[in-house]
């Protein structure tokens, strides 16, 4: 019991430390983190496969195991006490880190459905003038690592695609980070155009930034400032898709703008939509359970977090004089 009380004392006083004290949260996520991506996560690297999902069912065998075997609550907790403190270190105090606006030096500002609608309008410009080339998924797992070096510069592994995806899908998933083994997954089920942006959001994760809106916002620009079409064509079409939903979302009638789309990426969102729609059984849970551990990270907004990358966005473009 004692050592419990121990290592329940110390994630209480880090976390209390990171949530009431921002530069200690910044100061880990910028120092002590990139250790874990430069040791665990080479490590890790070396194999072809997600080692993820064999620690995840590794653990659920353990502790089970020890349910059983045990039957001491004290084990159990002890257990389950040092996941949390696992997370807490490789994941957790990454939550109270400075946002990525503040480390590009972006300032949010206030904004109305025209200028959302000059943004808008703005993606679709960007999208209607590429020369697309699609591309395979090794091909962009390599992009990505590339295109992430262009923004937070640094070591990243290859992003890694789930043997167990299609449980990915019927959760509505299209990527996870693993704070065991410091590794980026995604789900290779999900339609082509999601994956550069996919990739490079989970990749963010492993330089620190876990909230969900800047790592949208990072895969954004990692995917429009790529040498590679078909990562500029995820990024924009993905931000299309949050910015259509905020002005659906404020009254604004959306299907013209989905009519000046280029044939493709219409097509792609209509498939986009078909493909999600076919496969949500485990959705509303996943939903459910990912909203509460976001709110549980300090993330208030919950999964309403990751929309706000279109305030990000907005502010970009605007500072850029691109609008």
């Amino acid at each position: 019991m004692k050592k419990n009380i121990i290592i329940a004392s110390i994630i209480l006083l880090v976390q209390l430390l990171a949530f009431f004290y921002t530069p200690f949260a910044t100061a880990y996520a910028t120092y002590i983190s990139p250790i874990y991506v430069n040791t665990i996560g080479r490590f890790m690297n070396l194999f072809p496969f997600s080692v993820f999902e064999f620690v995840i069912i590794g653990l659920i065998i353990a502790f089970i195991y020890i349910i059983v075997k045990t039957k001491s609550f004290t084990y159990i907790i002890r257990y389950l006490l040092i996941i949390v403190l696992i997370f807490t270190c490789t994941c957790g105090i990454n939550y109270k880190r400075a946002s990525t606006i503040d480390t590009l030096d972006i300032t949010l500002i206030d904004y109305t459905n025209d200028d959302l609608q000059l943004l808008c309008d703005y993606i679709i410009e960007q999208l209607n003038h590429l020369d697309l080339i699609e591309i395979s998924d090794s091909q962009i797992t390599s992009e990505a690592k590339i295109a992430m070096n262009n923004i937070i510069p640094g070591y990243y592994p290859t992003a890694k695609g789930l043997l167990f995806s299609h449980l990915m899908t019927l959760s509505h998933l299209t990527g996870i980070y693993s704070p065991f083994t410091i590794e980026a997954n995604y789900n290779q089920e999900m339609p082509l155009f999601q994956k550069p942006f996919t990739i490079c959001h989970e990749l963010s994760h492993l330089q620190s930034y876990m909230v969900e809106s800047d790592a949208n916002f990072i895969a954004y620009l990692a995917c429009i400032n790529s040498n590679n079409s078909y990562f500029n064509y995820s990024g924009y079409l993905l931000a299309f898709i949050y910015i259509t939903n905020a002005l659906y979302k404020n009254g604004i009638d959306v299907s013209s703008y989905y009519l000046q789309l280029p044939e493709k990426a219409y097509e792609d969102l209509v498939e986009n939509q078909e493909f999600w729609n076919e496969n949500d059984t485990l959705a509303d849970i996943t939903n459910t359970i990912n909203d509460t551990y976001l709110k549980a990270n300090s993330v208030s907004e919950g999964t309403n977090s990751y929309s706000q990358v279109v305030d990000y966005i907005y502010a970009y473009h605007y500072q850029n004089n691109l609008l």
